[in-house]
């Protein structure tokens, strides 16, 4: 007998003050990647109570929680990434960060929340339940990437999961509405490093020096020609610089400047593509400059790849517990990174962009300081989750009915 609708919803809302409160103590205590210990032991401790079979420490502060329905079936994955950022809160939130210069910016605090939620509603469904569900709680998903370390460690075996799906609270998507892409859904997330090497000097004879700060600058602007000149237009790429150093006096010439940087691609081969371009620019520096160079390129997580399927099956559910028209295919991929792509790369799954654009709460993009959003969306975040569970086992157990609504609707 299928799970009524009614039921999921009433469960979500009933543990919405929950949520809630979770939300707050983990965003009051934010902890960058791999150092989530106190978030990491509040949602061990909530899933013990709950009753799930609880293995902590998988891949340093990971969570891999199992919930065993009563009756056989597959298994689906549930995701949230539990990590902060080295940001400086400046929300003026009675919950604000405790820890100078860690700030949740990216909505971590609420992905764990809303799943911790979801194993809460589910909890009370096992009797009902034909297939098991795997919570996954994630370390370090803005920096050296905690899904791999997860998969590899078995975040995915035992039972072996068939399809995955997580929820990132998105300010660009109106409030209450889903947004997902089929296929293509972000981008790769590389990393590079350039130390440019002159000949430091006075400024008053520039000529007995080589001016790295000179060479750092004509080699910055002709980065941007990468993407405008030698690269099909139609395909989406981004190659920034976002850290300069160099230089230590008004009137010396630097005789060294290190910047950082990073590369952005939806299509894969574009990685090697791209990294081989940047070098080819600092060889001709040397020709040009006089300079000498060392460069370190850092290949990141690969670009997230939507399964159509799961995509689909998200668009037919949000549909239903959202309300006609709050839920909706976007055809263009973000240039974000997020190592969501390696659970995609093991199993279909989807990553869907839960909106809590508004203009009252959330009026700041992601990784600001000031970013903050509506509590109330995280209810309806829980109950997405776990009606995609539940609509997973129900439709893909043996013997399962077609799916309640068609499929991109």
């Amino acid at each position: 007998m299928a799970i009524d609708d009614a039921v999921i919803a009433a469960l979500s809302e009933g543990c919405a003050s929950d949520v809630v409160a979770w939300r707050r103590q983990i965003h009051a205590h934010p902890e960058t990647g791999f150092e989530e210990y106190k978030t990491a032991e509040l949602a061990a401790q909530v899933l013990r109570h709950l009753g799930l079979e609880v293995h902590t420490g998988v891949a340093g502060t990971g969570i891999v929680a199992t919930l065993r329905g009563a009756l056989p079936g597959p298994t689906v994955g549930l995701r949230a990434d539990m990590d902060a950022l080295p940001v400086a809160e400046d929300t003026g939130l009675p919950f604000a960060s405790t820890v100078p210069g860690v700030m949740h910016a990216c909505g971590h605090d609420g992905h764990t929340a809303m799943l911790l939620g979801a194993a809460t509603v589910l909890t009370k469904l096992r009797s009902e339940l034909a297939g098991n569900v795997r919570f996954i709680f994630q370390p370090s998903e803005e920096r050296n990437g905690g899904a791999a370390p997860m998969i590899a460690a078995g975040a995915l075996r035992n039972p072996d999961v068939e399809a995955m799906f997580a929820a990132h609270l998105w300010p660009d998507t109106p409030f209450g509405h889903v947004e997902v892409h089929r296929g293509p859904a972000m981008a790769s997330l590389d990393e590079f490093a350039v130390t440019i090497r002159g000949r430091g000097g006075h400024v008053a004879t520039p000529h007995k020096s080589v001016d790295a700060i000179a060479a750092a600058a004509a080699f910055i602007l002709d980065l941007q020609t990468i993407v405008s000149r030698e690269l099909d237009p139609t395909e989406p790429a981004v190659v920034s610089v976002g850290r300069i150093e160099g230089g230590s006096a008004y009137n010396a010439i630097a005789g060294e400047v290190l910047l950082r940087g990073t590369v952005r691609a939806v299509n894969p081969p574009l990685q090697k593509v791209i990294c081989d371009k940047i070098e080819c620019r600092l060889k001709g520096l040397t020709e040009c400059h006089g300079i000498s160079y060392d460069f370190d390129y850092r290949f990141g997580y690969p670009p997230v790849i939507n399964s159509v399927e799961m995509a689909d099956f998200v668009v037919a559910t949000a549909g239903r517990v959202l309300g006609q028209g709050r839920s909706a295919f976007v055809t263009r991929p973000s240039m974000v990174g997020e190592d969501f792509a390696y659970f995609a790369q093991e199993v279909p799954g989807a990553i869907y962009l839960l909106g809590v654009g508004d203009s009252d709460t959330c009026r700041y993009p992601l990784h600001h300081s000031k970013f903050s959003f509506n509590e109330s969306i995280l209810w309806l975040g829980v109950r997405l989750l776990a009606q995609l569970a539940v609509d997973y086992l129900q439709s893909h157990g043996v013997g399962a009915a077609a799916p309640k609504t068609p499929k991109g609707q």
